[in-house]
């Protein structure tokens, strides 16, 4: 299969045709080899218009909702950015291109190995991936200029935006009134406010969600 031309087939009919405007994104998109990132049996659909299945019920984002919730970041090359739940490490991969340096976090050491080892393979030196928590964050390296959830959680805790920096921003997908949108929290003069962006329906990260409460 040519994974270059499947590459450029994406940005052209996925990225490019959903809003997606910053080059420095498109470029990355167009350039980092998504199929190093799957798994071996499935390479062959790196580049399909879904988010793909991964382990234990995880999945990678699709490439155009993956995008777009970067986009929304605003990401400047001298952030410093948080990844939460980087499975595999594809969008650490894209991150690294256009921030300073990138925590990449997850709970799953298969996938912790496998997206440093990934990384490791592209000489991405900007990288750092660490097992933790992810409903934690990893405080350890905080504050971070951007933090970004890779999939759909309930709700934020406030143990993730106390990480983000002044002017910091998160952005994930949440229940918005019936649909799941993207939303992004920014942090000013120590507050935080919310601002919903667009509808946005990606895979439920379990460590994200809470408890049923019991109703009397």
């Amino acid at each position: 299969m040519d994974f270059q031309r499947a590459r450029t087939v994406m940005v052209d009919c996925q990225v490019r045709p959903n809003s997606v405007t910053d080059f420095e994104i498109i470029q990355m998109m167009g350039e980092v080899p998504r199929e190093n990132f799957v798994p071996a049996d499935q390479r062959e659909l790196a580049y399909i218009d879904q988010h793909m299945p991964l382990q234990n019920g995880r999945n990678m984002l699709s490439p155009m909702r993956l995008s777009q919730l970067i986009q929304l970041a605003e990401i400047k090359e001298t952030d410093v950015v948080l990844d939460v739940a980087c499975n595999t490490g594809y969008a650490a991969a894209i991150l690294s291109g256009l921030a300073s340096s990138i925590v990449a976090i997850d709970e799953d050491a298969t996938f912790v190995d496998a997206a440093t080892e990934s990384l490791a393979d592209l000489d991405i030196g900007n990288v750092a991936v660490m097992q933790a928590e992810v409903a934690q964050g990893f405080a350890k390296e905080a504050p971070y200029d951007v933090i970004l959830i890779e999939g759909s959680v309930q709700s934020v805790a406030p143990i993730l935006t106390k990480q983000l920096a002044e002017g910091g921003r998160l952005v994930c997908v949440e229940p918005c009134e019936g649909v799941d949108c993207a939303v992004i929290y920014t942090k000013s003069g120590g507050e935080v406010s919310r601002r919903e962006a667009f509808n946005a329906t990606v895979p439920v990260l379990s460590a994200f969600t809470k408890e049923k409460e019991f109703q009397f």
